[in-house]
């Protein structure tokens, strides 16, 4: 008697630990599996190998595990029949599938998610040995698994590693603070360069300051100043016609050479030569053409061949590291601010891209919608009134400053993640 039921307890063991090491395999991430196999030597180097070949892995796994459930479940009834007799077979088939769903599989589980590491390096080799052991067994049953399998296998496959895999796996690596946030961001960003479009980034034309090619520096330099940017866009007649831009780094220069010279000088004199772009103009295309050119500034224009704005190489580079410093800039200010905890201040012309990664919310919105004020206005429906709160299930946004129909700045509370 003690001898068989020591018997059963060692197989729902081997059961536990067949159950934790599935689990165990299935969970390790391909972060994980590079890690190991680089700094665990061999049974590292065994434990990515094993993982590379998940058919044979698993049915090894399966095989040993069913084994052992069913010399289990064939001892424990020839156990019952000799103890209590036939009448009490039904009542241990209960009590065995309890104990095995809570000792060999549910329990042994949620340990080897927690510990997926060590149980994978503590079973690599004698799961190695099992399936040698067993190969014959597991070359039959992969052959017929393999012939059903393809009759539900599409003849085209999708890619093992998904974009959204890898942002899943960059957000793990966050959580886990392996990476830091800012560097979350960056990943982010460099996958989504294809997808931004120039009208998304570009400062509008309603915040340009422009200046006529005729003006003298002696009469701009004081508004540029005032204004404090360092690449001015410069028309001829009609603002719409942009010929140039001045940049601020020329005037200086032009002064260092002479003061009084450079005083009386026009606009058109040391403006150069500008590039154009349509607003649906792909952000990594631009890019590319400033490294090309050797620029850094672009008129956009809309549909018809009118101004929308300028985009900038910094305007690029924010969409992948966030906010950077212009050494030519003269002052500046961040389009997003914490005024307290919890409450941030928003300018109404920020990329609605920068606010979602920034607080990490959903915002749905049509494709027309670029900036966070476009938003709050196509969810409305109508241009929202100052002091106007809107709740979204991002957060609440209060509407703190509106000149005519636009939007110039607000207060954004995030709504609580646990709410969420």
């Amino acid at each position: 008697m003690v001898v068989p039921l020591f018997t059963l307890i060692v197989l729902i063991f081997l059961s536990a630990v067949f159950s934790s090491t599935e689990t165990a395999f299935t969970s390790l991430s391909i972060v994980q599996l590079q890690i190991l196999s680089s700094r665990q030597g061999k049974t590292g180097k065994l434990v990515a190998h094993l993982s590379k070949r998940p058919d044979t892995l698993l049915t090894t796994i399966l095989f040993g595990n069913n084994l052992v459930n069913i010399a289990a479940s064939a001892l424990a009834t020839q156990l019952t029949i000799k103890t209590f007799g036939s009448a009490a077979v039904g009542i241990m088939t209960g009590v065995l599938t309890l104990v095995i769903l809570i000792f060999a599989e549910v329990t042994p589980k949620q340990i080897a998610i927690i510990h997926n590491e060590r149980i994978c390096l503590a079973m690599a080799y004698p799961i190695r040995i099992l399936s040698i052991i067993l190969l014959p067994f597991i070359a039959m049953i992969g052959t017929i698994s393999m012939a059903i399998t393809k009759l539900f296998t599409p003849k085209e496959r999708s890619s093992k590693i998904s974009l959204e895999g890898i942002l899943h796996m960059v957000s793990l690596a966050e959580h886990e603070g392996v990476v830091e946030d800012y560097e979350t961001r960056m990943v982010r960003g460099v996958f989504r360069f294809n997808d931004i479009t120039v009208g998304s980034i570009m400062t509008h034309r309603t915040d340009l300051f422009l200046v006529d090619q005729e003006a003298t520096i002696e009469v701009l330099l004081p508004k540029i100043i005032e204004n404090g940017f360092s690449r001015i866009p410069v028309y001829q007649e009609d603002p719409e016609h942009i010929v140039g831009i001045l940049l601020y780094r020329n005037i200086m220069e032009a002064l260092a050479e002479g003061a009084d010279k450079a005083r009386k000088r026009k606009a058109k004199e040391l403006m150069v030569e500008p590039i154009f772009v349509f607003e649906n103009r792909k952000v990594s295309e631009l890019f590319f053409q400033f490294k090309k050119e050797k620029l850094n500034l672009a008129v956009v224009m809309d549909e018809y061949g009118g101004l929308a704005g300028v985009v900038t190489l910094e305007d690029i580079a924010e969409e992948l590291f966030g906010e950077l410093y212009d050494e030519n800039e003269i002052k500046g200010f961040e389009k997003i601010t914490q005024i307290e905890p919890g409450r941030f201040r928003i300018m109404g012309d920020t990329s609605l891209l920068q606010v979602t990664d920034r607080f990490e919310v959903v915002l749905p919105h049509s494709k027309y919608v670029q900036t966070i004020a476009g938003f709050l206005t196509e969810y409305l429906g109508i241009i929202p009134e100052k002091g106007q709160r809107i709740d979204t299930g991002a957060g609440c946004f209060t509407i703190e400053s509106r000149s005519g129909n636009r939007i110039e700045s607000l207060i954004f509370e995030p709504a609580d993640k646990e709410e969420e």
